[in-house]
């Protein structure tokens, strides 16, 4: 489902530097929108509100900001991954007509299923009046909508659309954003709903049909399942230590039962912000340059090519996942670099408390491995491995949740360190996978997750 990212890589390489830089800006926006709109919106608004807004109020934005984003996230895994994979099997198929109508029934489950946890955590755990908390559901309810759908937009041509889409919602919440929490929460509601509403109509202007869904667009009950839980497990590798420190060493109470830990929340939302450069590479070069090789490997064992030839196309594939790990871990270790050498000047010019720093040290540096274990996950899903996609994660959730327990007693010399640990045995784990599967590739193309042979289920792992 690269797209975008064959237009975003011939941008690049046909447009000289302007290009690589209109490729890059829009390749950030397409991969990592809401994380990119959220965690600015978040530091600008932390930077903003002293001295314009009420501390009460500044404390009840920044919960509803940080819990809508994160809680958004895990909202949407349950129908965000495995819509993903029921797209591109329509698109491979040439069912596009297909495609409106799971786009609808994702966003709907997503959105009833975000705006229940929406009404229990602000409406009932919060103490908000009613106003404030139905629009606190809202933002979660369509940020978790946005996530759905973001994935999807690398499958269309548009890019210059999916930009204009979050560029428009926010100058509207900028437009009308007042001095007290009800406005800025309308203002940030307000957002959302226009970002959700051009996004909708970027895929409306490229999957044209009409919505249409029956039972034959239902996926098998075991894919579902081990796609579900791995969308779970990957989003859950994001939060858990930040979900855990909420209630750790340094952690206040912000809004009626809900907690943050400011200096761990605002270092690593800081240090979140490196990933972005990473997540525009894999999208304009690294799956691009794979699916062109794996493509070419899927031709020859589909066509009348010897063993050889076939063989050749792996080992190709092989190399091209070697160049593009070696450019990823170059690229981002670089921006790993730059933010460890000058965090103290720029928590110095931001104004934050200078004891974030560890944690926006310790996360840029886990954003490296985060990566690394992205693009492999990427390639095991090319491979319909996904039972192997969920030991990556499981893996990143479980160490990075033992590590964050682990160093409890160390305050916030050790914020970061569990998202950090957790990043580095997922890559591990993911690279190790990948290189193992890659060497069989040829024998699992054939035989070991071959549909006519084990059944159109597939194999877990």
């Amino acid at each position: 489902m690269a797209g975008i990212g064959f237009q975003l890589a011939k941008m690049a390489r046909d447009g000289g530097f302007a290009g690589m830089l209109g490729a890059a800006a829009y390749g950030a926006m397409v991969s990592a929108g809401p994380w990119l709109v959220t965690v600015v919106a978040t530091l600008a608004l932390a930077q903003w509100m002293p001295g314009k807004v009420a501390p009460a109020d500044i404390a009840a934005v920044q919960t509803i900001l940080i819990y809508g984003f994160s809680l958004s996230a895990l909202a949407a895994a349950p129908v965000g991954l495995l819509t993903v994979k029921l797209v591109a099997d329509r698109l491979y198929l040439g069912h596009e007509d297909r495609i409106p109508g799971l786009v609808m029934g994702a966003l709907f489950i997503g959105g009833v299923l975000a705006f229940a946890i929406g009404a229990i955590l602000f409406g009932m755990m919060t103490g908000l009046p009613f106003l404030q908390a139905l629009l606190a559901t809202l933002l979660l309810t369509w940020l978790t909508q946005i996530w759905v759908i973001s994935p999807l937009l690398t499958a269309i041509h548009h890019y210059r659309l999916v930009t204009v889409s979050y560029g428009l919602g926010v100058g509207t919440a900028a437009l009308i954003v007042g001095h007290d929490s009800m406005s800025i929460l309308l203002a940030l509601v307000s957002g959302a709903a226009v970002t959700l509403l051009c996004l909708l109509l970027a895929l409306r202007y490229h999957f044209a049909a009409a919505p249409c869904l029956d039972r034959t667009d239902l996926p098998d009950a075991k894919r579902a399942v081990i796609l579900i839980v791995t969308g779970c497990a990957a989003a859950l590798a994001m939060w858990i230590d930040k979900m855990l420190l909420w209630n750790g060493p340094g952690s206040v109470a912000t809004l009626g039962m809900l907690r943050l830990n400011p200096v761990n929340d605002y270092g690593s939302f800081l240090g979140i912000l490196t990933i972005i450069p990473g997540l525009a590479l894999i999208l304009i070069a690294s799956e691009t340059r794979f699916d062109r090789a794996f493509g070419d490997l899927i031709a020859r064992c589909t066509g009348t090519s010897t063993l050889e030839r076939i063989e050749e196309a792996r080992v190709e594939t092989l190399r091209v996942i070697l160049g593009g790990f070696r450019l990823l871990l170059m690229v981002q270790s670089i921006f790993a670099a730059v933010a460890w050498v000058f965090a103290v000047p720029l928590f110095d010019a931001l104004g934050g408390d200078t004891a974030g720093i560890f944690a926006f040290r310790h996360t840029a540096l886990g954003v490296v491995f985060h990566l690394v274990a992205i693009q492999m996950t990427v390639i095991l899903s090319y491979y319909d491995l996904f039972g192997r996609v969920l030991i990556v994660w499981t893996s990143f959730v479980i160490v990075s949740a033992l590590t964050v327990l682990v160093q409890w007693h160390l305050g916030v010399a050790a914020f970061g360190m569990g998202y950090m640990t957790g990043a580095l045995i997922a890559a591990a784990i993911g690279m190790a996978l990948v290189l193992q599967s890659t060497s069989q590739l040829t024998y699992l193309l054939f035989v070991g997750n071959n549909p006519a042979i084990i059944g159109v289920r597939g194999r877990w792992f």
